[in-house]
């Protein structure tokens, strides 16, 4: 979705081509080679290597030569993942996004006089992130480059992109910055008991960022929301924070109040003995309002309809605490805002009968919910919040199926060296049991896995897959699992 919003067509084939190269790098091809694979011309192909090319320079320094007078060739000194992102950080909608954050004085004249855009081109590229902001009630302004609605779903939106686009990296520098991160990373780390690992501390130098900048030209926090975090709130913290930038009170408060929400805006439970379990465990003994409600039924739900006798969320603590953070981050905001989550390719859910059947159930409760007095805002949060929910305890619902297991007869050569690796590959799936086969007796076993396609008996009806030792053994495998997985979910449904 993300190169969807921020790439232009010329982008995408630029990125098709070079995956090609990336893939047959090991030996010179024609042109024709890559014109036979792809839906493009000979003349594009050449146009395309030639940006590519382009490209490479840009980013090394130094002269990039694919196209070679007897063919052509890559040697991989730029990886598929670094050029996507080069292409992603150099589009217009990424650049808008910048400086909207890091220079709100620039007028959009400056802007294409920094960039080397016209105005027609800067205007014509943003419609796609313009149109992504509506969906969060956020106006952006191409004119003026300001954006206007909820400050507080602007900036999580603000970095939820950039962060995607670039992890965090060679971004514009601030100037006479007063942030002391190490000391904000101490004050959260209780927290937040990952803050000290390499990437959750880039995640929070680039929200710190957008928090100051932000404040700094103008776009405060004035009003604290009806619920509170369970992180407590610290006005002090914030003033070590801020120092002279907040003079008001009511702004103190409610930047205080956001910087603990925003330790519970994700689902970053990943321990069970988090200290942040116990501070959510009082919360909900001590409080009662619209998101402690909402977790309740949730809860319920799950435990009624999908869990096993003797279920406990006391034996879940991670699930239950991330379960927690996505209710909460949503029920005190009561707007929708978007999350990495969303902004990735994540339809391999949609091919998963029992995700289908919690988003289902999910859906229908929200709906429900939704009608009540004080729930009106759930309305334009529902689709995403079941989604969310469905996808995360998905898994845990998969681990109840016991009846569910596809039992896998394995007919091979009677080789250890060869056989030992398919094996291990088989029997590490969670939902699989590796069987003996017994001749003619094909009601013990769902699917066949051969080597060879005459190893498969000619009176067998059942699903199977060929897995030829001779072959390309990485594609193999991925074809297996999901020639494997569609025996799974069908299996569900027939189950349901």
């Amino acid at each position: 979705m993300l190169e969807a919003m921020m790439l232009e067509d010329t982008a995408k084939r630029k990125l098709t081509l070079f995956k090609l190269l990336v893939t047959f790098s090991t030996k010179k091809h024609s042109i024709n080679f890559f014109e036979n694979r792809l839906d493009y011309s000979y003349s594009r192909v050449v146009y395309l290597l030639e940006l590519i090319q382009q490209d490479l320079t840009k980013m090394t320094g130094e002269s990039a030569e694919i196209l070679q007078e007897n063919g052509v060739q890559y040697e991989q000194y730029v990886s598929y993942d670094m050029y996507y992102q080069f292409l992603i950080t150099q589009s217009v909608p990424y650049q808008l996004l910048i400086s909207i954050l890091f220079y709100p004085e620039d007028s959009l004249a400056e802007f294409c006089e920094k960039n080397y855009h016209s105005r027609t081109t800067v205007v014509r590229k943003s419609k796609l992130l313009s149109n992504y902001f509506k969906q969060f009630h956020i106006k952006m302004n191409t004119s003026q480059l300001k954006l206007y609605g909820d400050e507080r779903v602007i900036r999580i939106t603000l970095y939820t992109l950039i962060w995607l686009a670039s992890q965090g990296t060679n971004l514009p520098e601030i100037k006479n910055n007063p942030i002391d991160y190490e000391t904000v990373t101490k004050i959260i780390s209780p927290y937040f008991p990952d803050s000290y690992s390499y990437s959750a501390h880039k995640q929070i130098a680039l929200i710190l960022d957008i928090v100051y900048l932000r404040v700094r030209s103008g776009d405060v926090l004035t009003e604290q929301t009806v619920i509170d975090p369970y992180i407590p709130t610290s006005k002090t913290h914030a003033e070590t924070f801020f120092g002279n930038l907040i003079k008001e009170t009511t702004i103190w408060e409610a930047e205080a109040q956001f910087a603990a929400y925003l330790l519970i805006s994700t689902p970053n439970f990943f321990r069970n003995n988090d200290h942040r379990l116990s501070l959510l465990k009082t919360y909900l003994e001590d409080q009662t309002n619209s998101a402690t409600k909402l977790l309740e039924e949730v809860c319920g739900l799950f435990s009624e309809e999908f869990a096993p006798e003797g279920f406990s969320w006391d034996n879940e603590p991670i699930l239950f605490g991330n379960v927690a953070n996505i209710i909460f981050s949503t029920t005190i905001i009561e707007k929708p805002f978007p999350t990495l989550f969303h902004l990735i390719n994540h339809s391999l859910y949609s091919k998963n009968e029992y995700y289908y059947q919690l988003f289902t159930h999910f859906k229908a409760l929200f709906q429900k919910i939704s009608k009540r007095k004080n729930f009106d805002w759930l309305k334009g949060n529902i689709e995403q919040l079941s989604d969310t929910l469905a996808a995360l305890l998905v898994p845990l619902y998969e681990s109840f199926q016991t009846d569910n297991i596809i039992r896998i007869a394995l007919i091979a050569e009677s080789n250890y060296l060869l056989v030992q690796p398919l094996t291990k590959f088989i029997e590490e799936l969670p939902f699989v049991q590796l069987v003996a086969y017994k001749y003619g007796q094909f009601t013990s076993f769902d699917f066949i896995v051969a080597t060879s396609s005459y190893l498969i008996p000619e009176e067998s009806h059942l699903p199977s897959f060929v897995f030829r030792f001779s072959a390309d053994n990485d594609e193999q495998y991925i074809g297996l699992y999901q020639a494997i997985k569609a025996v799974h979910n069908k299996k569900g449904i027939n189950l349901g």
